[in-house]
């Protein structure tokens, strides 16, 4: 992928003359227990969902992302023994992938072409989405640079060491990045050092479980005051079928790579390919600091199965237990005032009525028969991202509490019979639907399970309010907008600044249709990295900075655009202001 920052070209801010996001030591004054904001988030995942605002759109229409393994994915294994190609020919080649997995920017992060090819390909997506989540569009619009210095801390979930097998068993082709390259320590420990982070930094390793318990370590750090900010989520990328074939072999994969969430003919999961960072920042912070808050994180938890019947299999008990601790972490919140469930749900016919009981006794029982908590799963759509599995169900979380909807089950053709749903409490949403009315604030837990019995749940909150109406004041309507403001962008290559332009232009005709060009301008000024090549265009209302953008995207020059090189403390003028 070629960077210059996300698809989605810019970002806003509520308060335009914030610049400093990210102080060094949370307000000493501010309430402890009161919550973490989340200000960012990014995604990637099969079906080309690289936006979160991409992925909603991908869930409420009910699509799915199943499909063959990309050509030449496998090539290296087939050459490494001739007994391989039996094998790997015996092994499902279906899943969610994402497409062009192999194109990195590592240019834009500073890395050689040599180091590049010695780097875990968790590793590359690890840093694409760390610099996407402060930035984007439904995010505060965040200067990733700004974070340089801060103990700003970074928790990543893995649990694949394919790539590391391909490097590492490679005797002859060794380098000295195969080492760093390779580890799993490597992917938050890249991202701190591309960013200058100077908090905690490290993987977790907890199977299935692993991005949400990143994400509780995340919320942790903040409210111990060790950090003020941090990056959480995970990645999972399938370089190799030889964890496939061991699923396989186990019985944890569906024949016909999909994964059917909830109904009756589950018989396994798919893998999937993709990952998800959240940024998380102290509540009192966020507020002060005028940042969009998508939502609250309110509490966390994780715990493990102890003895089962097998390592590999789940309990309910622990299931349970963890849901009720993450609900005392929130502030004991009233179960009945959760208003939806994010189920890790993989689509085995004993882990999906395993974790419907056990959800249903903490989030159905006294429940009113027409007003069941909603319950659902993003898996069908993209996939098992196993280690990022809980990252991802986290963002589809955050965006169902912020926008006030549910996004519906797909592949869902009937309803598992093992599990009574008359008297579950639960509801699987089945058409896309809006909130149900309470009284109180939004609020929804998100499940994640490692199969090695780590389990994991977070408790999410609608953004407060009253914060939410200081937000909405941010944005006018389009035409009432009428005085002179400058709008920025920057690239590091000067060929990339009409692309830059043609995005904004294409975000300003839709979702951005209602944004102040005030705040659009303080946020692309203050709150965006700056690359060496700029443009600048003085517009004074959507319909002018529409135009204006799309001329100089087809190379076609105006009296109120300028476009200049930044060369250290030198400024070299590229292309002629008209006159």
């Amino acid at each position: 992928m070629k960077f210059d920052g996300p698809p989605t070209p810019v970002s806003f801010a509520t308060n335009p003359d914030d610049v400093d996001w990210c102080p060094r030591q949370p307000p000493q004054n501010a309430p402890q227990g009161e919550g973490v904001a989340v200000v960012g988030m990014s995604c990637r995942t099969a079906g080309g969902n690289d936006t979160p605002e991409k992925l909603w759109r991908f869930l409420m229409e009910k699509k799915h992302a199943s499909g063959e393994v990309p050509k030449k994915r496998w090539d290296p294994w087939y050459q490494r023994h001739p007994h391989n190609a039996k094998i790997i020919q015996s092994t499902t080649s279906k899943g969610y992938f994402i497409e062009d997995l192999e194109k990195f920017d590592a240019g834009f992060f500073g890395i050689s072409p040599i180091e590049a090819q010695s780097m875990d390909p968790h590793q590359r997506l690890g840093l694409e989405l760390s610099w996407e989540a402060p930035r984007l569009v439904e995010n505060a619009g965040i200067n990733p640079k700004r974070l340089a210095g801060s103990d700003t801390a970074v928790f990543m979930g893995v649990d694949s060491d394919d790539y590391s097998r391909l490097v590492l068993e490679d005797f002859p082709n060794i380098e000295a990045w195969s080492g760093i390259g390779t580890a799993y320590h490597g992917i938050p420990n890249r991202i701190s050092y591309h960013l200058d982070l100077m908090g905690p930094s490290t993987a977790v390793d907890a199977a299935c479980a692993s991005s949400l318990i990143a994400i509780h370590l995340g919320r942790q750090a903040i409210l111990s005051g060790e950090s003020n900010v941090a990056l959480c989520g995970g990645v999972n990328v399938l370089c190799a079928p030889a964890l496939t074939h061991m699923l396989q072999k186990a019985g944890a994969l569906s024949p016909d790579g999909l994964c059917l969430s909830f109904d009756d003919e589950a018989c396994g999961y798919a893998r999937g390919e993709g990952g998800a960072v959240i940024v998380l920042k102290h509540l009192a912070s966020a507020i002060a600091d005028g940042d969009n808050i998508l939502a609250v994180l309110k509490g966390t938890a994780t715990a493990q199965d102890g003895k089962t019947q097998g390592i590999m299999a789940p309990n309910a008990k622990a299931q349970e237990l963890v849901a009720r601790k993450a609900l005392q972490q929130a502030g004991n919140i009233d179960p009945l005032t959760i208003g939806y469930v994010e189920a890790h749900a993989t689509s085995t016919s004993l882990g999906d009525p395993t974790e419907v009981g056990s959800m249903s006794r903490v989030y159905g029982t006294g429940r009113p028969k027409d007003a069941p908590c909603a319950i659902g799963s993003l898996k069908p759509n993209v996939g098992h991202l196993e280690a990022a599995a809980g990252a991802i169900g986290f963002v589809k979380t955050v965006l169902a509490v912020n926008k006030g909807e549910l996004a519906p089950q797909t592949l869902l053709r009937k309803l598992n019979s093992r599990v009574d749903w008359e008297k579950s409490g639960l509801q699987v949403v089945q058409e896309p639907m809006s909130w149900p009315v309470s009284d109180g604030p939004r609020r929804a837990a998100c499940c994640s399970y490692g199969y090695g019995g780590s389990v994991a749940h977070a408790v999410i909150e609608q953004t407060p309010q009253e914060y939410l109406e200081t937000q909405k004041n941010g944005h006018i309507d389009r035409d009432t907008q009428e005085y002179p403001v400058p709008i920025l962008i920057s690239s590091f290559q000067e060929k990339r600044l009409p692309q830059q332009a043609k995005l904004l232009a294409d975000w300003l005709e839709g979702e951005g249709q209602t944004v102040s060009l005030k705040i659009l301008a303080s946020t692309l000024a203050q709150r965006r990295a700056a690359h060496d090549y700029r443009a600048g265009f003085v517009v004074s209302n959507h319909r002018e900075a529409c135009q204006t953008l799309r001329n100089f995207s087809k190379g076609r020059s105006s009296s109120n655009v300028v476009s200049n090189r930044v060369l250290g403390n030198m400024t070299k003028k590229v292309l002629e202001q008209s006159t």
